[in-house]
């Protein structure tokens, strides 16, 4: 009978590219072929443990453990192997100590042709996005959340309005105290979303009523944000069918496509609105409204 072993691996993704380590040495089915970073599980080892000590065998990398991927059983042919690969978020920088190439790959791009038979089952789940929600609750993730929005409203915002109104709406809204603020008064929810194990967006909404006393039903869409690698997967409309109808947002007037994208997903214009927000910005927006 082969022997069984347990084996943790880690789906390092940044930026929509998956980190494929090029192996120098192993059995004629793995030799020099792609993997992911990980090694087997040792006695009194949890996965979470066995794959923080294999990073930093590995990669000198510290590591932290986050969701799993999956788990596959695979036979070798001098082995029987139980793969499981959990995505994971570096915290240090990395250096190749046992591997001879590495390789950022596009997600989109994957190709099995040149990786490890057990690794190979991985990339059509990550080929096609493996996406996840969670809520904000500490510090760490209203500063991602933060972040996200930083990079996104500046790519939005930067050529249509006027030179220092984004950094302006990000302090006005998104601040500490604009974050705990909505959230103890106006019912808010901050939920950041992953794409491949990787904080790509976030989306925030409330109970309509804090937006519009008029509007005693449904929500409030305040903000939802992704970034232009991790857009086209059919996040935006996933997340906007599950919040309860009906559903009220405004957007930009001269955001085309961003007006155009919420038609498609069934909104309709109820008005046009022009808000002063401070220190002589405005804001010119439709509000929309799907549902009834």
């Amino acid at each position: 009978m082969k022997p069984h072993i347990n084996v943790v691996a880690a789906a390092i993704v940044k930026d929509g590219k998956l980190l494929a380590l090029r192996r120098s040495d192993g059995d004629e089915p793995v030799a020099h072929k792609f993997e992911f970073v990980g090694g087997k599980v040792e006695q009194g080892e949890t996965p979470q443990e066995a794959l923080i000590r294999e990073c930093k065998e590995e990669l000198s990398l510290d590591i932290e453990v986050g969701d799993l991927l999956n788990t596959i059983d695979y036979e070798y042919p001098k082995t029987l192997v139980t793969l499981s690969v959990y995505f994971v978020r570096p915290l240090s920088d990395y250096k190749l100590t046992v591997h001879e190439e590495e390789k950022w790959i596009d997600c989109s791009e994957l190709d099995p042709t040149d990786w490890a038979p057990a690794d190979k089952a991985f990339l059509s789940t990550l080929k096609k996005g493996s996406t996840s929600l969670r809520m904000a609750k500490i510090e760490h993730d209203f500063n991602t959340l933060r972040e996200i929005a930083f990079e996104v409203m500046h790519e939005t915002f930067d050529s249509t309005l006027a030179q220092g109104q984004v950094d302006y709406m990000l302090n006005a809204f998104l601040s500490k105290e604009a974050v705990e603020k909505c959230l103890g008064e106006k019912e808010y929810s901050y939920i950041l979303i992953y794409l491949n194990g990787e904080a790509v967006g976030f989306f925030s909404y409330c109970p309509a009523k804090y937006f519009n006393p008029e509007y005693t039903s449904g929500t409030f869409l305040s903000k939802l944000y992704i970034k232009k690698f991790a857009r086209g997967k059919k996040i935006a409309s996933k997340i906007l069918a599950s919040l309860m109808r009906p559903v009220y947002l405004t957007v930009k007037k001269d955001n085309n496509k961003a007006v155009n994208i919420y038609k498609h997903c069934g909104f309709k214009i109820l008005q046009s609105v022009t808000t002063d927000i401070g220190e002589g910005y405005v804001m010119d927006d439709f509000i929309m409204r799907n549902g009834k």
